[in-house]
């Protein structure tokens, strides 16, 4: 939908460097300090799927979530692709449809980041970096990851460890917040205070009971097996991962926070060969995932590699290298070229979501806004609402000056999707390009929120009111005003 060259970014990149690392590993280990004892004591452990609610609410543990998302969106490299979204959502959903104890609606987000490496934490947030599609094979794979890191959710691990850990010491959500935002100024300092808070100063690094991890596992792959995925999908990839990476001095992050020691890779080998094995066709939807993240975020495959896969008899490498090509090439400027490439795919599969996406950017990089705007049309009728094709539609919309058009589709997607920032971003951009601007610091007080920012946000609402005569907005906006207010002072009191 949105190459490099656009006006509105694919990726944030106000983060700092130093930071990427650090910020995943402190997400990991506020899912996995659940797990970071000494001592492994299975009898004092509570029974499954139940536990932890005297400790902590689930409204309460939501709460939580939501704050840690909103650090995420404004710190992280988040990335901002609606086609990878949606693959992923729809991915992670189709797990979480067939597990137990699930309290809330999950929500899965890209990392750009080239690191090996899936984190969750509560509230139902997964995260997954870009370097673990490159990794993975096939669907089931990845799909194992993801299971994995819901099965620590669904269990509740991170608040059962924090029930565990209260008896031996004050363990807060403040001080773990607060080492997160130390690590955002400081690398050095903010492992120091998460080690400190956790009382892991004697460790050099985190370490996870097996119980947690095997009954992630355990869980994990049953769910596996339930949504129509390999089992052997699991022992298949961490396996690999580890006889990979057996004798280097710094693995990747996802074995730095997920050891994976042979007795562990035995048994999920054990439960695999135990369940009954599917054979799964080859994903195209995980192909063209992995070519896009591949083309446009860790450019994994040169240019030569990607024509070699183009001429493959392998018909999964061979849309997967034709895909990449003409992302590469779009991505260059050079939309004719990415045309070609792109049209005996479009061809087999006009209807195809990463297809409809690439081929909107090249028909706006060549100003055929009449043909793109009636290609989303049809599209749109067909899907109305669907995340990809409303977005690029909405975003074809301003370019080609139909700023109503543009504000109406977004306005209706935001009533089903309030949080998706994206969106709230593009709204923002039709209305400065409508002269609203009562309309566009709202809307955009909106996005800061979803961000963390809540005293920007207020300030962006003020100015909003000052730009409206209408009795109406104005008590809307100081509703809303009281109610950013009410959310940064329980921001402030986890701090």
């Amino acid at each position: 939908m949105f190459t490099h060259s656009n006006r509105l970014l694919v990726t944030q990149e106000r983060y700092m460097p130093s930071f990427r690392l650090l910020f995943t590993t402190l997400l990991s280990t506020l899912l996995m300090f659940s797990a970071a004892v000494a001592a492994q004591d299975h009898s004092r452990l509570p029974q499954m799927g139940t536990t932890g609610a005297g400790f902590m609410t689930i409204e309460r543990e939501r709460v939580v979530g939501d704050y840690y998302m909103r650090q995420v969106r404004a710190q992280a490299p988040i990335i901002s692709d609606p086609v990878l979204d949606s693959y992923l959502a729809d991915l992670g959903n189709s797990l979480v449809v067939n597990s137990d104890n699930v309290r809330y609606p999950f929500n899965f987000f890209w990392i750009n980041n080239a690191e090996i490496n899936a984190f969750a934490f509560m509230g139902g947030y997964v995260g997954v970096h870009t370097g673990l599609i490159q990794e993975a094979r096939n669907e089931s794979e990845i799909a194992a990851v993801l299971g994995h890191e819901i099965a620590h959710v669904t269990q509740r691990h991170i608040v059962r460890r924090m029930q565990e850990q209260q008896r031996s010491m004050p363990m807060t959500i403040a001080g773990l917040v607060g080492s997160i935002l130390l690590g955002m100024a400081s690398a050095d300092a903010g492992a120091a205070g998460l080690y400190a808070t956790m009382g892991m100063s004697q460790q050099s690094q985190i370490n996870y009971t097996r119980l947690y991890e095997q009954e992630a596992d355990r869980i994990g792959m049953s769910v596996l097996a339930s949504a129509g995925f390999d089992p052997a999908g699991a022992p298949s990839f961490f396996g690999r991962l580890a006889e990979k990476y057996r004798y280097v001095s710094k693995p990747p992050e996802m074995l730095m926070t997920h050891p994976l020691p042979e007795a562990r890779i035995a048994d999920t080998r054990a439960r695999a060969e135990n369940m009954r094995r599917v054979d799964v066709a080859p994903s195209l939807d995980f192909h063209l995932a992995k070519a896009r993240v591949d083309a446009r975020y860790t450019r994994a495959s040169t240019q030569s590699e990607l024509l070699d896969m183009a001429q493959s008899d392998n018909p999964m490498m061979q849309r997967y290298g034709q895909y990449a090509l003409a992302i590469r090439a779009l991505d260059s400027g050079e939309a004719e070229k990415a045309e070609r490439l792109l049209r005996p795919l479009l061809q087999e599969s006009p209807r195809n979501r990463f297809y409809l996406d690439v081929k909107t950017d090249i028909l706006l990089q060549q100003e055929r806004f009449d043909d793109v705007l009636t290609l989303l049309r049809e599209a749109y009728q067909r899907s109305p609402n669907e995340q990809v094709i409303t977005l690029n539609f909405a975003n074809a919309a301003i370019e080609a000056g139909e700023i109503g058009l543009s504000i109406d589709l977004l306005r209706h997607f935001l009533l089903e999707n309030p949080e998706h920032v994206l969106a709230l971003d593009l709204l923002t951009a039709a209305y400065e390009r409508s002269a609203n601007r009562a309309a566009m610091y709202e809307t955009r007080a909106e996005a800061l929120a979803l961000r963390g920012n809540f005293k920007l946000a207020i300030d962006q609402l003020h100015t909003a009111h000052n730009h409206t005569n209408s009795d109406i907005t104005h008590k809307r906006l100081n509703a809303r005003i009281d109610q950013l207010r009410a959310q940064l002072e329980q921001a402030q009191n986890l701090m």
